[in-house]
């Protein structure tokens, strides 16, 4: 996982952040990020691979322990916005189980809309396309 966040830096120039709580003491809370899907089969991919098919999603996942401190949509706020002003990226999306409900309202929180339902190739379990307001 760490040589895949790794390689989407070299590769793309967007990847995963490793999150952790400010502070001298600062301990790893979870990460959130940018990877490229190739919206052909909903795959990870790279932005040369799937081409005109590259969609930018924005994730997040952190540690049971520290769900409900707001940790997830302070970075994905962050991030969002640091995706559109250094990378000019301008449509972002997120992947979500339609069970996870924590993550809905995450997404609802950052005004990103469900669009579609999907079955990634990858993972073949149905997953909701939220996307995400442009920078514009």
């Amino acid at each position: 996982m760490i040589e895949g966040g790794i390689g989407s830096w070299r590769t793309d120039g967007i990847g995963p952040f490793v999150l952790e709580t400010a502070g001298t003491g600062g301990r790893v809370v979870g990460q959130a990020g940018l990877m490229i899907f190739d919206t052909r089969g909903w795959m990870p991919s790279t932005w040369a691979a799937a081409g005109s098919h590259a969609q930018p999603e924005l994730g997040w996942a952190f540690m049971r322990p520290h769900w409900g401190h707001g940790y997830a949509t302070k970075a994905a706020v962050a991030i969002r916005s640091w995706a559109h002003e250094s990378r000019s990226i301008d449509l972002l999306v997120s992947l979500i189980s339609p069970h996870n409900v924590r993550s809905q309202r995450v997404a609802e929180r950052l005004c990103a809309q469900p669009a579609e339902t999907v079955s990634p190739a990858h993972t073949k379990r149905e997953t909701v396309v939220w996307r995400h307001p442009s920078a514009a």
